[in-house]
């Protein structure tokens, strides 16, 4: 059941939580609640409360519901049918090797199929997905490198596309939400220096049209997330 009160914390920057904006309301009330999560306004595993959350955004309990039912899809919330709706808790040191293990069994592959069907405005829309990475603010918060992330994940995302097939793009897509809680305790992106440069050495592979070494690189970039996460 849906009984405990939401853990909160207040972080420096979080402000006026209540929405009110333009955009579709189901939308708004997923992105606030994402950010909560994310700077741990929400502590992970704390219990999320439906009305408490509605009170909190000032919004109605049925957006509540649509947005938790939407972040329980990307596995940011966990939902139980005795304990209802939770913060996930944070990936362990085993859970993020699983996580890149299952990216570099597609990844590589994508980066391999691209390159062979790519021409020179895809390469021109790899190069600017980069430049879209490496201007977007590192922080601090989510709400400063939110941006960041959205640009580090299209340009994975581009690629998958190039390779023409939609249930790849679907398949990179489930992955979304567990890549964003690599960043949950961060107040700042602290590896995108590297992160970019790698991301470039993919792009010159594909510049010289050589898909095995595209999926090097993709290869190399994805151990290399890994072992930073870790540390």
């Amino acid at each position: 059941m849906d009984s405990s009160p939401a853990t909160t914390t207040t972080r420096a920057g979080e402000g006026d939580w209540s929405v009110s904006a333009p955009r579709g309301l189901s939308d708004t009330v997923h992105d606030a609640i994402l950010e909560l999560l994310m700077n741990r306004g929400l502590e992970p595993g704390s219990a999320l409360r439906t009305q408490t959350l509605a009170v909190r955004l000032g919004v109605s309990a049925t957006p509540v519901r649509e947005a938790l039912a939407r972040l329980e899809g990307s596995g940011l919330v966990v939902r139980s049918a005795r304990r209802g709706y939770r913060a996930a808790p944070l990936l362990s040191p085993e859970e993020l090797a699983q996580l890149v293990d299952v990216r570099l069994l597609v990844e590589p592959g994508n980066a391999e199929r691209a390159c062979a069907r790519s021409d020179d405005a895809f390469v021109a829309r790899l190069w600017s997905a980069v430049e879209d990475q490496r201007t977007a603010p590192t922080g601090p918060g989510y709400a400063g490198f939110k941006h960041y992330l959205e640009a580090d994940w299209s340009f994975h995302e581009l690629v998958a596309q190039g390779t023409g097939n939609p249930f790849i793009v679907r398949t990179l897509d489930s992955f979304r939400g567990f890549v964003q809680r690599l960043h949950q305790v961060e107040e700042r992106v602290s590896d995108a220096d590297e992160s970019v440069s790698e991301h470039e050495a993919i792009v010159r592979a594909f510049e010289q049209r050589d898909p095995a070494a595209a999926a090097a690189a993709m290869r190399a970039h994805l151990r290399g997330v890994l072992d930073r996460a870790v540390g």
